[in-house]
């Protein structure tokens, strides 16, 4: 928690503790962290490692036998990332504290928020009935952390945009040395996905932004005409293996997970997701490439969710529709490729000025 939150909550709790009954006050805070506890861990055991006291000290404090300090009301709110401002401010119900991801500006940063990504989506897969929904305005980025070109391409995308120093917008695609590490980290992430409930949402133009970037590299002479249309042919295999799952109702790999997909035309959706368990739901929420507030406001979430299955209610559901439903579905999709190859081969025989 930082300074300018303790403050916050200090203000808070002060200016209200007249009103507030202490034991129901630490019975509100511990049920808050107890829902937040993975079910397979004891609580009273996570209290104790936390506060770094013995398990009778933690038996006490659970049970409201000893009252909970500001200070150990701070540790374990942090340790469970729980709002003690959301907990305690009841006269600001229209408001609730976001967090965001960090910045990511080199090859390290993104390591680093692809491990955070592979860890949180285990911790996801541990709760039985877990979910994601997916409001996919792009290829949701699962599809693109693979062992194959395009999902070098991809890290090389980011990497280009993100990257503050000018002197890397002049390196190709084919001089770019992308870490070992990072391929593994990405790899990895992509396969956390596998073994969860997925319900995407795509729009129309699902593949745009993707293409865009093959041809404004290409075009720029930051990849040459090998290398562009080998990442085309692995675009194309991605989509195919999609249409497949689509047509089955779920995943391809082992874990054989349900897979939904729907079609929606009213909305232009922006990649929010949201990931659900039973006792907790979170929004992800993109505000710049690979930067989400993450929105924990189980209110929040709950009316985000009210909303897209509403707009369900108006999308057309592509899974386990007939092959003819399917393929009309993702035959846009396969011929937009295919222009772009047409693009590439024709600017190969006659190049740009």
């Amino acid at each position: 928690m930082q300074k300018t939150q303790i403050n916050e909550f200090l203000f808070v709790f002060f200016t209200k503790l007249k009103r507030i009954d202490v034991q129901n006050t630490d019975k509100q805070l511990l049920k808050a962290l107890k829902n937040k506890c993975n079910k397979n861990i004891s609580f009273i055991d996570e209290v104790a490692s936390v506060l770094d006291i013995n398990y009778d000290a933690a038996y006490r404090r659970v049970n409201c036998k000893i009252k909970i300090s500001l200070d150990d009301a701070i540790k374990l709110s942090k340790h469970f990332n729980v709002s003690l401002i959301e907990l305690y401010n009841y006269d600001e119900q229209d408001k609730f504290i976001i967090s965001k991801t960090k910045e990511i500006n080199t090859a390290e940063d993104l390591k680093n928020y692809f491990n955070r990504l592979s860890k949180n989506l285990s911790l996801l897969k541990d709760h039985k009935n877990s979910s994601v929904l997916y409001c996919a305005k792009d290829l949701p980025i699962y599809y693109t952390l693979k062992n194959n070109l395009l999902s070098k391409f991809k890290l090389y995308v980011w990497l280009y945009i993100l990257n503050n120093n000018s002197e890397n917008k002049y390196i190709s695609f084919e001089k770019f040395t992308i870490p070992s590490s990072l391929l593994i980290a990405s790899q990895n992430a992509g396969k956390a996905y596998n073994n969860i409930k997925i319900t995407e949402i795509w729009n129309y133009g699902i593949i745009n932004s993707i293409v865009n970037q093959i041809s404004y590299f290409y075009e720029t002479k930051l990849l040459n005409y090998t290398n562009a249309m080998r990442i085309c042919d692995d675009l194309m295999e991605t989509i195919n293996k999609i249409e497949k799952e689509v047509h089955l109702g779920q995943r391809s790999d082992s874990s054989r997970t349900t897979f939904n997909l729907y079609h929606n035309e009213l909305l232009l959706l922006n990649n929010n997701v949201l990931l659900k368990t039973k006792d907790q739901k979170t929004l992800i929420s993109p505000y710049s490439l690979l930067r989400y507030y993450l929105i924990e406001d189980q209110k929040t979430c709950d009316k985000f969710e009210t909303f897209m299955n509403e707009q369900i209610g108006f999308s057309k559901l592509i899974s386990e529709t007939s092959i003819k439903e399917t393929m009309l579905f993702f035959k846009p999709k396969k011929d937009r490729i295919i222009k772009l190859k047409d693009r590439i081969e024709l600017i190969r025989q006659f190049p740009l000025k």
